[in-house]
């Protein structure tokens, strides 16, 4: 009953509003200069960066990218700490000059444990059987099943040392 009634009083408000806004055109009265006018705001022009191509390599092709030898400066600031930089500053003696190659890892890998030599009376008993290791290839992907492999191989030799370095611990403070 509520909604109807103001359904009503805003019906009867724009039909009032029509006919005097009517009538005050035969009168000669333009009623769009009561009206304040819009103005759409002036957006930027957005342009978009440009993405350089991206070449991804086949194991089929033989290319090899090259490889890329960055020159780094590492100097001593006035704060006392070490910086590093590709452009060195006027007036400043570098410490020393660093050449990065991009191919190189810069991660350590861990050997592979030798399965004839037993590390102590402790050894794990969930070894897997020897296998010789295959030709490494420079240009696998790291999706390449082989990669996979080696990886998940890496992993259960990190795992058997740090059990071996856990019994040893073990080990240890039992006898104290």
């Amino acid at each position: 009953m509520i909604k109807r009634l103001i359904f009503r009083i805003i019906m009867l408000g724009v039909i009032a509003t029509g006919i005097m806004a009517y009538i005050a055109s035969l009168n000669g009265i333009n009623i769009r200069q009561l009206i304040p006018e819009f103005k759409w705001p002036q957006l930027p022009e957005l342009t978009l960066p440009s993405v350089p191509d991206i070449k991804l390599l086949d194991n089929s092709e033989n290319e090899t990218r090259p490889a890329t030898i960055s020159k780094v400066y590492k100097w001593r600031g006035d704060d006392g700490g070490w910086h590093f930089s590709e452009n060195l500053p006027e007036g400043v003696e570098p410490e020393q000059v660093i050449f990065i190659n991009s191919d190189t890892n810069v991660i350590q890998g861990l050997p592979k444990p030798d399965p004839d030599k037993v590390m102590s009376e402790h050894a794990p008993t969930n070894d897997l059987p020897a296998t010789p290791e295959p030709a490494q290839s420079g240009d696998l992907s790291p999706y390449h099943k082989k990669t996979i492999d080696k990886l998940l191989d890496d992993a259960r030799g990190v795992q058997d040392i740090m059990d071996q370095h856990s019994r040893d611990l073990e080990k240890a403070s039992q006898g104290l």
